[in-house]
């Protein structure tokens, strides 16, 4: 799917379906996410921990957005947005998640990996 493509679907109801079985770990510099059965572990800054917390409790690509355009208010939302979507990328690149159509619930690939989380192990 494009860029262009996989903002789209976030705007009109796609939900974002995580992978089951993901263990993650807060702290004040970021998270970490580990997919024992896989044997990974990935290292995310604190922007990328405010996303997976907030991707956990279900919300939607535009509140994500909205929400870290209030917390870093310098930072132009478009910037935020292709943030965001390179983030989930990385996310289904490393199978920790995938992008879902609510009407039909078909599962479609995020897209190809940018950059953002450290990934060891594997």
């Amino acid at each position: 799917m494009q860029t262009a493509d996989l903002a789209t679907s976030l705007g009109t109801g796609a939900k974002v379906k995580l992978a089951e079985g993901i263990r993650d770990s807060f702290t004040q510099d970021g998270a970490v996410l580990l997919d024992i059965e896989r044997g990974l572990c990935l290292s995310l800054n604190v922007v990328g921990a405010k996303i997976w917390q907030m991707l956990k409790q279900d919300w939607s690509g535009d509140q994500i957005v909205a929400t870290l355009e209030q917390e870093f208010s310098e930072t132009p939302r478009a910037q935020l947005q292709q943030d965001y979507i390179d983030f989930l990328r990385q996310l289904e690149t490393n199978k920790l998640a995938c992008l879902q159509k609510r009407r039909t619930q078909q599962v479609e690939p995020l897209g190809k990996v940018a950059s953002g989380v450290a990934v060891r192990g594997g």
